[in-house]
């Protein structure tokens, strides 16, 4: 298995991975007439968004993305041919799609390449910044900087997060679902 390819968020001038997701649904490709397939090892999704958060709430600003067949319009943006392929068939820039999520985003930064584990997505006790933003239905209602807790939970688990030799089936198999999944 391979490291995934995180979506990213804009916010308040910085770019930041989202290490975490607590709510309803995000963007869905399906929803809106993209037929995915695995992109790559790298994203066994076959997309990758590209968030903003600006004016108090959340956009879809650019997605990549794996496609069976032809690239539809999303949003009235005409997809482009990737730049760098990864796998991906088309990229739309500048969609503008308001995402009425309700529920929370960890966003983090700096992540510590020490901790590096070739699986799935990588936590966000395992960034130096990290901030959650609740929002309902698309717009902000409140930010907090969570990055002392983060580092509370990293010296806490740093190390022990993935099974060892002798792990069971069963202790290896709830590893990878948890890899794979940003639920929080």
């Amino acid at each position: 298995m391979t490291a995934q390819i995180d979506d990213s968020v804009t916010y308040a001038g910085a770019e930041w991975s989202l290490a975490g997701v607590n709510g309803g649904d995000l963007f869905d490709p399906a929803s809106h007439g993209l037929c995915v397939r695995a992109a790559s090892t790298a994203c066994w999704r076959g997309f990758v968004c590209r968030y903003e958060l600006r004016d108090g709430a959340l956009y879809l600003d650019g997605l990549d993305v794996a496609l069976k067949g032809e690239a539809p319009p999303l949003s009235g943006k005409v997809a482009q041919e990737p730049k760098v392929h990864l796998g991906f068939t088309a990229v739309y820039e500048g969609v503008g799609l308001h995402v009425p999520f309700t529920g929370g985003l960890l966003l983090a930064r700096d992540f510590l390449r020490e901790l590096y584990v070739h699986m799935g997505f990588h936590p966000a006790w395992k960034f130096t910044h990290v901030l959650e933003v609740e929002l309902e239905a698309g717009r902000i209602s409140r930010v907090t900087d969570c990055s002392k807790a983060m580092a509370d939970i990293r010296s806490r688990v740093a190390g022990t997060d993935r099974p060892g030799p002798g792990s069971s089936n069963e202790e290896i198999e709830a590893w990878v679902e948890r890899a794979f999944s940003r639920k929080y």
